[in-house]
């Protein structure tokens, strides 16, 4: 895979540093660009203004390139703009076949041998295409060829078109010429031309089959198409519609937006890059042309999508795109390219479903930036071919490639890898890899299954706690499982805290014999009862003050209440909490007394024992033990 580059592909004027040349590029190694062939030019004429491939083989390619004639020359009205080259392949074992595993394997241990033979280099043709209004035969010592176009290569056999369009001239003018090796003024088709002072921002060619095109130009502010033939031969103005232009609705102020470039997707979509004004960004959009069903229809084209670029691409310099082929679907991926001032690229993705909406949203699918010291000048996509169908197991990995130059002379070559979809498809369309940031995104998968994983844990341990009873029944987990086992492994959840009325109600029904004193016994935390005992006393007090007022009846406070009984196994040296009637400590051989009938030593004792138990801290008030009931011994 090669690229035909000029040193300088400026704006008109430009300096070039050193000699003005041509280079042809070897960059088929992924991780090295070498020289092909440098082709000097002359220091006495312009630079190298627009460049492009006219015809390539295995032995030789042919180019067409935008070089103004030295002053002198301008001067006396012969700008000879227009210029071929051919240029000799050096000799190799192996064909020039891009995605040829035997020819990679086989460049590096011919790499030298290449080296020792000298490439020929022949300059074909020169020749002036421009005729604009206002001046002699070439428009004038500013006027250049601003832009060079080519339609898209077929095969061998197939015809192509070339189109050209002035630079810095008094009026504008496009030249639509048939391409052939020494193009002259006899192969000319068609010429457009402009108003004063209206130039063509950019110029783009569809093969619509059967020798006709469709040609595309943008003034900046509107955008015009065009059909011609490649078997006419005529200076005449083809017929030219314009499909779309900028309402003043759109601009924040005065100023419209302006189209920079445009590029056919097919033949009745474009992709237009657009900057807003006062370099507040550029976006892309699509526009969908008109069906021409006569030659008078004048349907104005629709956008049917649009995709602001990031911020910091102020203003947008250079478009290219790249079809990857399609399917038996007819499904496609289109890779868009976009050059910025920030010195960055910005690729995106364009999915073409003719089953679901057409062409999909822009997706962006990478953003490379500091690609350049200077601003770009050229950004341009290799062409893709397909291999052949039903795709093998020895077919090699395919890529496409972007190259890019820049105001420095730098050159750089970014390399895509493509993918079959679906892989295991024999007959698949391709796209694009996933970018090289997809270890961040492997990152981030990795850290979402995580948290999933903690999320799935903590729901099944709460549903597992929520059927053992110990947690409240948030989910109703316990409903989730069959009856019988249900049965068998559930338990209900109950608070640890008792209402205190609930509390008096079970204890004031207890029956308690003197003779068989066997009372019901709750073992609970010490803390919970007494908290417990302090809220039934408040209660108790409640109630007494509404039925001294009522009834002479016994007061609520003398009715039999729940006591608290401490007590330590004399075997285990266990303490045991528990609640009693409060008749019980009354009876005889009760063992029990109270904690303020108990002497210091005794509540030094207990204390220390509770303490020990984890029943009391020191912190806590000896008030809170008033009432309760100690003794050795059981019940």
């Amino acid at each position: 895979m090669a690229f035909f580059l000029s040193q300088a592909e400026a704006a008109k004027g430009g300096a070039v540093l050193g000699t003005k040349s041509q280079a042809l590029l070897d960059t088929s190694r992924r991780n090295e660009i070498s020289e092909v062939v440098d082709i000097e030019l002359s220091r006495d004429e312009d630079s190298v203004t627009s460049l492009a491939t006219a015809h390539a083989n295995n032995d030789s390619i042919i180019a067409f390139a935008g070089i103004n004639s030295s002053i002198a020359e301008q001067k006396r009205g012969n700008n000879q703009h227009l210029r071929s080259f051919e240029i000799d392949y050096p000799p190799r074992k192996t064909s020039l076949s891009a995605n040829s595993t035997e020819d990679v394997a086989n460049r590096e241990a011919s790499r030298e041998t290449d080296s020792q033979f000298p490439q020929k280099t022949t300059a074909l043709s020169r020749v002036s295409l421009f005729r604009t209004k206002g001046t002699e035969k070439t428009g004038g010592p500013d006027t250049y060829q601003r832009v060079l176009r080519l339609s898209p290569w077929k095969d061998a056999e197939s015809p192509r078109i070339a189109v050209v369009a002035t630079g810095l001239a008094p009026s504008g003018e496009i030249v639509i010429f048939h391409v052939t090796p020494t193009p002259s003024t006899s192969e000319i088709i068609g010429r457009i031309r402009l108003d004063s002072d209206e130039e063509a921002e950019d110029v783009d060619i569809t093969d619509l089959n059967d020798g006709i095109f469709q040609v595309a130009y943008t003034n900046g502010t509107d955008v015009f198409t065009c059909q011609v033939s490649s078997s006419t031969r005529s200076n005449a103005s083809p017929d030219v519609h314009c499909v779309y232009s900028t309402p003043l609705s759109e601009a924040a102020t005065k100023t419209r937006p302006k189209f920079r470039a445009l590029r056919f997707l097919s033949s009745t979509m474009l992709l237009l890059l657009r900057n807003i004004p006062d370099r507040k960004g550029c976006e892309l959009v699509l526009l969908n042309l008109p069906q021409r069903t006569s030659p008078k229809s004048k349907s104005p084209a629709t956008i049917i999508r649009r995709k602001k670029l990031r911020k910091a691409i102020k203003i947008g310099l250079g478009l290219d795109v790249c079809n990857l082929g399609s399917n038996l679907e007819n499904q496609e991926q289109v890779i868009i390219a976009v050059s910025g001032s920030d010195q960055s690229i910005e690729i995106l993705t364009l999915e073409y479903n003719p089953r679901r909406q057409g062409y999909g949203k822009l997706r962006p699918y990478a953003a490379i930036h500091d690609v350049h010291p200077f601003s770009m000048t050229k950004i341009c996509f290799s062409s893709f071919i397909p291999p052949q169908k039903p795709v093998k197991p020895e077919t090699p990995p395919q890529y496409v490639k972007l190259a890019s130059v820049s105001m420095g002379n730098t050159v750089v070559v970014h390399t895509l890898p493509l993918a079959p979809s679906p892989p295991s498809s024999r007959s698949p369309r391709y796209v694009l890899v996933m970018p090289g940031d997809s270890d961040a995104w492997a990152n981030f998968t990795s850290g979402l299954t995580a948290l999933l994983s903690i999320f799935i844990v903590c729901f099944l341990l709460q549903a597992f706690t929520e059927i053992r009873g110990v947690m409240p029944p948030y989910l109703g987990a316990a409903e989730w499982l069959p009856p019988d086992i249900r049965a068998a492994i559930a338990r209900p959840y109950h608070q640890h805290v008792p209402h205190p009325l609930a509390a008096s109600s079970v204890t004031t029904s207890m029956h308690l014999t003197l003779s068989s004193p066997v009372p019901t016994l709750h073992h609970r935390s010490l803390r919970d009862l007494l908290h417990a005992r302090q809220a039934a006393d408040a209660i108790n007090s409640i109630l007494d003050t509404d039925l001294a007022a009522d009834d002479p009846a016994p007061s609520a406070s003398s009715l039999p209440h729940t006591s608290i009984v401490v007590r330590r196994n004399r075997d285990t040296d266990e303490i045991l909490i528990e609640t009693t009637n409060s008749a019980y400590h009354n009876a005889p051989n009760g063992g029990l007394r109270r904690w303020e009938d108990l002497p210091e030593s005794d509540q030094i004792m207990w204390k220390q024992r509770l303490t020990d138990g984890g029943h009391w801290s020191q912190g806590e008030s000896e008030t809170m033990l008033r009432g309760v009931l100690f003794g050795d011994g059981s019940i």
